[in-house]
């Protein structure tokens, strides 16, 4: 039985279609795009509320590679059907027109991106029903990588996050982020953190994530990491050729269990797993 304010997942958006490596969109989509400001600046973000009245805690989506596509509007569309008002930004806004995402290195940098999501948490803690006081970020591949900038450069708006597989975490991305030492920035952040990790992922490496590993617990920082023996790079997302249906569905069901922990202290209402 689904608590007041939520909405069983299946209900909502039917059993997730299996994947076909084709990148194709199934539709169905509760996830609405929307305008939203950044500083002087504006950019789309996909968006989703839960059922009912709230108040319910946020949760700022930071995407991989591909952008605002079918698996980011999945998982906008399925933390709000586990109870969470969910927002995710396009980071891309910086990329001049007709630009492909694979020159975006070029024009991100970890400054703009942290405001897009600090724009993210403004415009859900603006919402009637969401409680300011209860944000978490999250985010897969480049966006787990973000994800971790998020919390570094503003610590004081978030909760919690979690981060799958994010690699290149050691150093920053274009403009002038200080302090530049990756030990420096790691300190900043103020929140628990769970963590997914494929250890058969060359980006990041095993190596390297036990890297981030140390220096975290060097650093004191409350933090969990789960990793996933058979599982590559892209195991969570049911578009990638790499997809693991078993890790995918371990680690967000473990991840709505942090969050839900975190978030508002209820077991979790799972309902359909990738």
């Amino acid at each position: 039985m689904s608590r007041p304010g939520r909405v069983d997942a299946a209900q909502r958006l039917g059993r997730h279609p299996k994947a076909d490596n084709r990148g194709r969109d199934p539709g169905g989509t509760m996830a609405k795009k929307i305008d939203l400001a950044v500083g002087p600046v504006r950019t789309k973000a996909l968006v989703a509320m839960p059922g009912g009245d709230g108040p319910f805690p946020g949760i700022v989506v930071t995407y991989h590679r591909e952008g605002l596509d079918a698996f980011t509007a999945w998982k906008v569309d399925h933390l709000a059907a586990a109870g969470f008002a969910a927002i995710a930004p396009d980071h891309y806004h910086v990329l001049p027109q007709g630009t492909g995402f694979k020159e975006r290195n070029k024009y991100l940098t970890d400054e703009q991106m942290a405001l897009d999501l600090e724009a993210g948490a403004a415009w859900l803690a603006a919402q009637g029903g969401v409680n300011e006081r209860r944000l978490a970020v999250l985010g897969p591949c480049m966006g787990g990588r973000t994800a971790l900038v998020a919390l570094e450069c503003n610590p004081e708006i978030w909760t919690c996050g979690c981060v799958w597989y994010g690699g290149e975490v050691f150093e920053p991305l274009g403009g002038q982020l200080a302090p530049p030492g990756a030990k420096e920035r790691l300190e900043k952040i103020a929140c628990p953190i769970a963590g997914f990790f494929g250890s058969r992922d060359s980006h990041p490496t095993p190596q390297e994530v036990d890297r981030l590993d140390g220096l975290l617990a060097a650093l004191g920082k409350e933090y969990i990491f789960h990793r996933y023996a058979e599982a590559g790079h892209g195991f969570l997302n049911p578009w990638h050729p790499r997809y693991d249906r078993a890790a995918a569905k371990q680690s967000w069901a473990k991840a709505l269990e942090f969050l839900h922990a975190r978030l508002d202290g209820a077991a979790p209402i799972l309902g359909e797993q990738p």
